[in-house]
Formats: structure tokens, sequence, C-alpha cells
């Protein structure tokens, strides 16, 4: 199905400051909440329709906006086809502001990593806060609050520059395994995880890396390999398969498996206490992970999968046990990581799990063309 939509490209009148140009492509609604006309704050919300999270921190924003109604304006930006927004909200409808960044720029020039994210400015466009929007707190906005003076409408502050029309339709795969090169670079691996498709768009490092649930020191690709992909795996396919071992068949690679070692943690598990999967329900369709500031929650993910999540964020291998009846079944998680004692604690005395930091040896994966 195809759209006419007219592409409206907005941005942060920033007065004496040039922190950041918002662009947007499209507004899906204005807020129904919120006064248009002079707010001190402005706050974008980063989300996305499959992040089950963003869903929850979106209620949060709804309840932060009811209660600076006439100081705050929030909007929250997705960078996926307006179509589906717009399908969203008529099953999940919110009065908040919602517009598209339907080229991902704002998205970029902001380093958006994970979902939900949240950049707050003050009336002349300058950044005063970034961070995981269920970490903004009635404090943190009556905090900045009290230190501004200046105060801007949303039509002063979010300004029309152009308009071109683009026709924008989603697209289906129709091979199970459907590989296409990208001539730009994207900073951060992009997921999307639905009914029909995983979509993941990125380096192929960080594109094996997702699959295989190897961290990114863990893969060497051979010189030249390293380009970015757009790849669709099509739907229904086995949660044990390999589907990073598919991609790589595929794309006639070998691969050599080699040691290294280095600074780790392990995962020992003697007792599982691991939750069941009714502890956290973020639906169908949506992300699986949050991860804050301190902690990451997972939904209906398993421990492999939360090892994957947790050794980007401490920026090491994380060893879980070769039991696949351990490592591969699925619960629900939510633990501290920003302090290791504290996060040893909260794994062993939720789950029985023993973290421990030290010297080990990991798996390396060499990644090279295969011989013509």
């Amino acid at each position: 199905m195809k759209k006419r939509l007219s592409l409206i490209i907005i941005c942060i009148l920033t007065a004496t400051y040039s922190y950041g140009q918002i662009k947007v492509s499209e507004f899906i609604q204005e807020s129904k909440i919120a006064s248009t006309d002079n707010n001190k704050l402005f706050f974008v919300d980063f989300w996305a329709t499959w992040c089950g999270p963003c869903i929850t921190a979106k209620e949060h924003l709804g309840v932060l906006q009811k209660q600076f109604p006439s100081d705050l304006y929030i909007v929250s930006l997705s960078s996926e086809n307006p179509l589906i927004v717009e399908r969203f909200l008529k099953k999940k409808p919110t009065g908040l502001a919602v517009a598209i960044d339907y080229y991902g720029e704002t998205f970029k020039a902001y380093n958006v990593q994970a979902l939900p994210d949240g950049v707050l400015f003050n009336a002349s466009g300058k950044v005063l806060w970034q961070g995981g929007a269920p970490d903004l707190k009635k404090e943190i906005i009556s905090k900045y609050l009290r230190q501004q003076t200046k105060r801007a409408s949303s039509e002063s502050f979010f300004n029309v520059i152009s308009d071109t029309e683009e026709s924008i339709s989603e697209y289906l795969p129709t091979e199970a395994l459907e590989i296409k090169p990208l001539t730009g670079k994207l900073d951060e691996l992009q997921v999307i995880d639905n009914d029909n498709y995983l979509k993941l768009s990125g380096s192929l490092k960080n594109i094996i890396g997702y699959l295989a649930k190897i961290y990114k020191n863990q893969i060497v690709l051979e010189e030249g390999l390293d380009t970015d992909y757009e790849i669709y795996l099509k739907k229904p396919f086995s949660a044990n398969e390999n589907l990073a071992y598919k991609l790589i068949t595929k794309m006639n690679l070998g691969v050599d498996r080699k040691s290294s070692e280095g600074e780790g943690v392990t995962f020992m598990v003697e007792t599982p206490k691991f939750w069941d999967t009714n502890q956290i329900d973020w639906g169908q369709n949506n992300a699986r992970f949050l991860i804050g500031d301190s902690q990451i929650k997972g939904d209906n993910v398993s421990l492999r999968d939360i090892a994957y999540q947790l050794a980007y964020v401490l920026d090491m291998p994380v060893i879980v046990p070769d039991d696949t009846a351990i490592s591969l079944s699925l619960h629900d998680w939510d633990f501290h990581y920003k302090f290791f004692q504290l996060m040893q604690s909260d794994l062993e005395d939720n789950y029985g799990i023993k973290a421990e930091k030290k010297i080990v040896t990991y798996p390396v994966y060499h990644i090279q063309k295969k011989a013509p």
C-alpha cells in the first residue's frame, strides 16, 4: 500500500545556540495535553511502535506532560513509516504530540543508540539533559524550570522550512533471507522485529553479532568485509536456528574459530531461580529489552540474550553456561548493572546466577571470503 505524504522539515530556532537542528518529516498530531504557547522546556521522546518499553515510557511522559501543561512540550519522534505509526496510534492513542523522523537524521544527530531515549531543550534550543525517557523525573523538570526564564511557543520553536512530496510504502520480504548492501554508514545497528520479519540494518560485524548473540570484539572480519547491509529474515523461523551461520553461508563466507584471553564476566548457574515469563509483558511485536542508565530489563528472553546486551554495556565478553536448557530458555529479567557488586547481588539473589569478573578465555570468530 502506498500513500502520498507531505514531508515537512522542521527545525529548532536556536537563537544564539547551535545545539541541534531537529528535523522531522511530518507531525502526526499536536499535543492534546500541553499548551502550544510560551513553554520553557521542550522534550523530544525517541521511540518506535515495536519498542515495548517505549510504550511504558510514553505513559510516564503523559503523566509528566499533565503535570507541566504550560511549561513543558513533549514531542514523541519515531523514524518509522508514518503509515505504521498512524495505525499504531489508532490502537494505542496518546495525548502527546507525535512526529516522524523518516530519514533518521535526528536520531543520528543525538546519537540515539537504545530506545526509549530523549533530549530535553530549553526555549533557546540548548540541550539541558539526555537520557532514557523513563529516567526523566518530575524533579529534573522542576529543577530546570527554576533555572529558565525564556519562553517560546511550539510554533516558533519548530519552524517549517521546506515542503516536498515522496511516495512511501512498507516493504515485506518475499525470500527467506534477503541481503541488500547500503551505500551510507550507520553508527549503530537498527533492529525491527515483528510478526512478519526480522530486519537488521548496520555493519556486517554488528549484524552477525546480533544474530549469534556474540560480543563485537569476538568477531574479526577480513579487510573489506565490514560494510553496511540491510537484511531481512522472513518469519517464521525456529528460535534455535543458527541465523548467523545462515547469513554467512548465503554470503559465501567462511568462519575460523580461535581463542583469545582477556577480561570478561562469567555466569555460573548451579541452582537456577529464573523468573517465568509472566513478570513483564510488553506485548507482541515490541522490543524485548529496556536498557537504562543502571538497569537492564528483558521481556521473554534467554540468558544468552541478556548476556549479549550486558556485554555491550560492560564493554567485555560475558560467558554463559553451555547447557542450552539454561542459556536458551526464555524468562523475564530486571537487574542492576552499573555497579558490579550490586549486579552480582541482583543476579544471585533473584536468579541464582553467580557472576564473576576475571581473565577468561573466550572464542573469537574470524570471518573471511571463501577461496574461489
